[in-house]
């Protein structure tokens, strides 16, 4: 699951008259599903016999989700467990949902990683804690979930899927999930150089540095244009998230002293020539063609990026050229911080006539079967599990995914319907032992994360001033870092990051701490 995707809920931008036309088409999708025969619901493993499946709609609020139609092998296969196919409607952009809440005709399901405050709401949708006595007693849900997901009235209306605790990691074959950040660099030129160590930061600097004498036309470190950068060097630094906490306090990570050092490094990096200033500007597209080129000695974005690289290396000749992942921490303060209670979330809303089958679906694919069966595939044809317990998939179903993971998606409809997934479950669609390069990296990550969900409550919601603050914090840091990692000198880098933190002061950053601090210490009497 792509969840670099994912944005801070301030920054969602408010209903456009432009959207104002495909709104009307979605509702008028949606009125057709409302409008149709009523039929007898069968949802549920095991229950679906020969009767016609039940149809719901879902709107998807994801404009980038791989799949338009429920289709393919494992919704098939869905379908004919539960009795229940899927209408799909999928989001244009991010205004269109908030559009499609306030024109008061949605669909029955939504499907979706933001708007909780507005969703979560007895106006909008069902609550599960009281659709699963009447429909679904089997459906469980631990009373952590039910904590972490419940309204301020009380009920829950979704559970997030992709939850994961510290517990769930205690399996020696849990790992962490693909989308961990990792470095790659070129393993040939390595060898040219007589494999100078690579285990600190320091290491890392003094290669680049040899890189740069070596290769003079080469870049040396190349960085991604979504931040994974970022993430990557904030981890070895010990810093990760928007939250420092310090005395009690919840603060901003611009108040962490660690956050300078991270900067000045960054600083260092492109004084001594080796960054290029021009890579902060690129686009995706730019990335890939420096990163495939070759020109590229070290470059950073995903665990899967030197298997990406090697394979553009293969289809434009380069015979020598061949990437590697970096499986050493490269710093004794890495640290993760997985401060989430989950991903997104099914809503049953108030105008489904088939509330029923709905809470029957959800009930299947939070099961272990239904889990499996919408993240890994059909067991015995896509996967089958290992006497350990982690899925060993099937030729060419793997080399598919390696291949290309959104076409691979697309085809088999794997991965897309996973509403129920836990964490753990996602995680272990990643175990491969034919790549421990890959298996390294991601036990580095595991072994390095500490589990904060309640970190997820000091976000403040949309429309209030707090979100407001937070937003243009936000913003200014996007703005601004660039010119601190570009500073000509380590006092002028200083000098522009405390310019950064006096003008976020200006904005409300007090203010906004506050907040964060008691809402932190509300969550935390509750969940005592």
């Amino acid at each position: 699951m792509d969840r670099r995707r994912r944005r801070s809920g301030w920054k969602r931008a408010v209903q456009s008259a432009a959207l104002l036309g495909a709104v009307a088409l979605t509702v008028a999708a949606c009125s057709d599903t409302a409008s149709a025969p009523q039929q007898e619901s069968k949802a549920g493993a095991g229950n679906a016999g020969a009767h016609e499946p039940t149809e719901l709609t879902v709107f998807v609020d994801m404009p980038w989700f791989w799949v338009d139609a429920f289709e393919g092998p494992i919704p098939e296969e869905l379908t004919r467990r539960t009795g229940v196919k899927l209408k799909v409607i999928k989001s244009k952009d991010d205004n269109e949902l908030p559009a499609l809440l306030s024109s008061g005709h949605v669909p029955d399901l939504i499907y979706s990683e933001r708007l909780w405050d507005r969703l979560a709401s007895p106006e909008v949708s069902y609550a599960w804690d009281e659709l699963i006595p009447k429909y679904a007693p089997e459906l469980e849900v631990s009373e952590q979930e039910k904590q972490l997901n419940r309204a301020s009235d009380g009920h829950y209306y979704t559970i997030r899927n992709y939850f994961q605790t510290a517990a769930d990691m205690q399996s020696p074959y849990a790992v962490a999930g693909p989308g961990a950040t990792a470095m790659a660099v070129r393993a040939d030129l390595m060898e040219q150089l007589g494999n100078p160590r690579l285990e600190s930061l320091q290491d890392l600097e003094n290669v680049l540095l040899q890189v740069k004498k070596a290769y003079p036309d080469m870049t040396p470190l190349l960085l991604d244009e979504v931040f994974q950068w970022s993430i990557y060097f904030k981890g070895r630094f010990g810093l990760d998230g928007d939250v420092y906490e310090h005395e009690g306090q919840m603060l901003s990570q611009l108040r962490n002293p660690r956050m300078l050092a991270y900067y000045q490094f960054l600083n260092r990096l492109y004084r001594e020539g080796l960054l290029k200033p021009e890579n902060f500007t690129y686009s995706y597209d730019q990335y890939l063609k420096e990163r495939n080129s070759g020109n590229a000695f070290a470059f950073i974005r995903n665990v899967y990026e030197a298997s990406a690289a090697n394979d553009a290396y293969k289809a434009a000749g380069q015979n020598g050229a061949r990437a590697k992942l970096v499986t050493a921490p490269l710093s004794d303060s890495f640290q993760r911080v997985n401060g989430t209670i989950g991903w997104a979330g099914i809503y049953i809303t108030k105008q489904s006539k088939h509330p029923d089958a709905a809470i029957r679906l959800m009930r299947y694919l939070r099961s272990e079967e239904g889990q499996r069966l919408t993240v890994w595939g059909i067991e015995g044809e896509h996967w089958n599990l290992s006497p350990k317990g982690y899925p060993v998939f099937t030729e060419p179903f793997l080399q598919e995914k390696n291949d290309n993971y959104d076409r691979w998606v697309q085809k088999y409809g794997v991965a897309a319907w996973s509403f129920g997934a836990h964490g753990n479950i996602e995680n272990l669609a990643t175990y491969d032992e034919g790549q421990p390069d890959l298996m390294q990296v991601l036990r580095m990550e595991k072994e390095h994360t500490v589990y904060k969900p309640l970190r997820s409550f000091v976000s403040p919601p949309p429309s209030t001033e707090e979100a407001n603050i937070a937003g243009k914090v936000e913003d200014l840091i996007a703005s601004e870092q660039t010119n601190i990692i570009l500073a000509e000198s380590e006092a002028a880098c200083e000098a522009q990051y405390k310019l950064m933190v006096d003008n976020a002061e200006q904005l409300g950053l007090r203010k906004l701490e506050a907040w964060m601090t008691g809402m932190n210490d509300k969550m935390a009497q509750n969940s005592r």
